[in-house]
Order: C-alpha cells, then structure tokens, then sequence
C-alpha cells in the first residue's frame, strides 16, 4: 500500500495524527531519526501504520501529498529542505487536526510566559460553568488525540511558537498572547522579531464574531499591531497600567469592564504576571459568553494554586524552601521567579540547552537575590563568563544528585531558598522539563 501522508516525528503529537488522518482516510508514514518509543511502537502497530526509525528513508515519499512536522524538528533540518524542494505542504500536527474542529471550538493561547497557567485556568473554569472544555496542545495531550476521542464543546490549547509556525488555515474564536520576550532565538536566527511573528499566527483568519485577547503593556505586541493589524471584531486588553483597559489590575484589585471586580490578595496565586494570568483568563471566559461573577468561576480562579514546575513550593527542609521552577526555560520566567525570592538568601540552580540568552538581563537580580549558583548544564561557559565577576559561590552538577549533593554541602540558613529556575531548555541533561523538575521533587524527598 502506498502512503500519501508523511508523518515526521513518532512522538505523542506524531503519533496521534497518524492515527487521526488514518481515521480520516488518509495513508499514513511515520518516520523518525531517533529510535521511537516501545509505547509508540505499540500503538502504530496495533493500527497497521508503517513507520521507520533511525534516519529517513522516506520510501514513500514519491507518493507523499503533505507532511506533518512535529514541532520539535527545525526547519533547518535536512528531511524538511528534502520534503520542501518537492514542494509538499508542511502543516503542524495543530494544523491537520483544526481541519476537523470548528473555529467556535477553539481557544488558543500563546505567549512566552504564563501559557500553561492561563490555559489551565481557562479549562478549570469553563467545566466548573459546565462547559465540556479539554486542555490540550503544548500540555496535556494533542489535539489531535482529543479530536479523535470526541466529546469536547471546546479545545482549549496551549500554542508553542513551533506549533504556531506551521500553522495557516486554522481559526480560532478566541486567541490569546500574554507576552512577548526573547525565547527560543537560536529556531529564529536570533531574531525577536522573527519569534514575535510566530507568535503573531495566532490570531490568523480571525473576523467577524472573534476575540482577540492581548497584553496592553507589551511593546512587541504593539509593534505587531502596527505592523498587521488584528482583524478580529472584538480586541480586547489587559494591563497593569492602564485603568481603560478591558481588564485592569491596580496592585490589589482586578476590574474587568462591566462592573466585575476581583479582590486579587484574596487569590492563592500571587505576583503581577500571575495577575495578568487572570486578567487573560476572566476577559477569555467572558468572550465564550461566561459570566465571571459566579460563585463556581471565582472560587475556581482564587483557589487555584498553581501548575506543577511553575514556581512550584516542593517543601522545606531545615527551615530552607525548595522551589521547582523547571518551566522557567527562559530569561523572563526566571527574573518573575528570582524576583519574588527573598534578598541574597537564594541557592540559583541555572543553565542548561541556552537558547540565544542574553544573561546581562537578570545580572542585577542575581546580584541581589542569589548566595550561591549551581551551574546545571554540560556547557558552562556562557554561564561562566556571565556571572563569575559576581563572586558568588559557585559549582558545576551534571546531574540532579549531583546538584543535591552540592546543595547540602552550602552553609544554610533558615529562611534560605534553594530554587530550580534554569533560564534554559532541559535536553543536555534530562528528557524534558517535567522531568527536569520531576528529579528536582525526587531529590528533596531523598533529603528526608
């Protein structure tokens, strides 16, 4: 049997849009570099999908009328400039599932922080209003898996700037961007404005009846509404300086338009960027026609401690916390972390896959906050150069034990903090960042 789709990558994502476009009547190929899980192996057996690992052989490729990228392959690599010189459609996962949803069905939410809180929140709350909502995208699993099992008023998705890349025809209802800061650079040719444009495909095919949700305050998103002006009816704004804005935050108080007001030193979250968070979610949930002054919405949103690897309290030891921050991959997540720590009593484990970072940005909050630096990463250099003149003690761990190790030879102190927040990506060292953070729990419970 000849194929027609090809399938880049065997992961979840991967994977579950082989078995989406077979549902659909397609003839799918899964083809990967590395070696593909057993689990997955399993499944795409199980479904008679034919794959191959290793390298791409691509023996179908003749046959090929599109190929679906998973988003952790660059466009730099040699099969998508193989694929690209025939002049095949290359879509995201997102991309090929969107086909069988319809635009009222979608929520999609990008930024360079806060995604997987706001989009958390946002799903919470639409199924404590009754709405069949599912998280799905960059967390929980693909779209195109929870397409296939069916069931869901709405897909409420966390969008990645690789996800949103090749994306074209998909329209969603209700998009959101939080905030633009440099991440992800070395996929840009260290061009913001390049990562700032990915992030600006969400709003595409937006029109008549669409929300589009943005933060107020950011100067790149201003310069991408200059530049390509939102075409959604309805532009809606949160900020932190602006009383006009659709959603207001004065220090204490958020206001929504419309009278609704919430008391946020009531919410277990805390922080400006976490209260922006809400402003996103309540202005979200009011553009799917919830009312965000019931009981179950404003118990959901206040009660809400949190997501897992995001400024994530683990536990105290001899009176020193430990926080997982894990998710923190990029300069901006780790200054909002580093920043709400206390003054020079901060045990700073950073480093990792850099992604283009300029580390003279969150200089004078390492000056301030931090005691001691555990350098977490193969490479070292970057962070060497950046940080010794500090004089700050400083070591290198190549693995988790090894950083705990290190951490329990410091001189601490009650009230000290040890925080994982590593400003990169986790792939020299570890699987992921939930692994990453997963070792970081594991570890603190061997200290007890």
């Amino acid at each position: 049997m000849k194929c027609n789709l090809l399938v880049l990558g065997a992961g979840e994502s991967g994977v579950s849009a082989a078995l989406l476009a077979q549902e659909k009547g397609y003839r799918p190929f899964v083809s990967d570099s590395g070696t593909i899980r057993p689990e997955m192996k399993a499944v795409l057996t199980k479904a008679a999908v034919p794959y191959e690992e290793g390298g791409h052989q691509l023996p179908y490729l003749k046959d090929t009328e599109e190929v679906i990228k998973s988003p952790g392959i660059p466009d730099s690599a040699e099969v998508v400039r193989r694929c690209e010189a025939l002049g095949l459609p290359i879509l995201s996962e997102i991309e090929f599932a969107a086909r069988y949803t319809t635009p009222k069905q979608l929520i999609s939410i990008t930024g360079s922080n806060g995604k997987t809180t706001t989009t958390t929140l946002i799903d919470l709350a639409l199924r404590a209003a009754g709405v069949q909502s599912v998280a799905c995208g960059n967390i929980g699993d693909s779209l195109a898996r929870e397409v296939m099992e069916g069931g869901a008023d709405v897909y409420t998705m966390e969008l990645s700037s690789f996800q949103l890349d090749h994306m074209y025809r998909t329209h969603s209802h209700i998009a959101l961007l939080l905030n633009i800061t440099p991440d992800h650079l070395d996929r840009y040719d260290h061009q913001l404005i390049n990562y700032a444009r990915a992030k600006w495909r969400v709003f595409q095919n937006q029109g008549a009846g669409d929300y589009a949700i943005i933060n107020a305050d950011d100067p790149h998103i201003a310069e991408l509404q200059q530049e390509a002006p939102l075409q959604a009816e309805f532009v809606k704004t949160f900020s932190t300086r602006n009383p006009k804005a659709s959603a207001y935050f004065d220090g204490q108080l958020i206001h929504f338009k419309g009278g609704v007001t919430y008391d946020y030193t009531q919410f277990l979250l805390k922080g400006q960027h976490n209260a922006e968070n809400i402003m996103a979610v309540g202005l979200a949930l009011q553009a799917y026609g919830v009312d965000i002054d019931r009981q179950e919405v404003r118990k959901c949103l206040s009660t809400f401690g949190g997501v897992r690897h995001r400024t994530q309290l683990v536990g105290t030891w001899h009176g020193v916390t430990f926080i997982n921050d894990s998710k923190g991959t990029n300069l901006d997540a780790t200054a909002h972390a580093l920043g709400a720590m206390p003054d020079a009593k901060t045990v700073l484990l950073l480093g990792g896959t850099d992604k283009g970072n300029d580390y003279s940005l969150i200089f004078d909050l390492v000056k301030a906050k931090a005691k001691a630096l555990i350098f977490l990463t193969l490479d070292t250099d970057k962070l060497h150069r950046s940080f010794d003149c500090l004089a700050l003690p400083t070591t290198v761990a190549h693995s988790m034990a090894e950083a705990f190790e290190q951490i329990t030879a410091l001189d601490l102190s009650e009230g000290d903090v040890v925080l994982l927040s590593p400003a990169c990506a986790s792939f020299d060292l570890f699987k992921n960042y939930e692994d990453r953070g997963d070792q970081f729990i594991d570890a603190f419970e061997a200290l007890s």
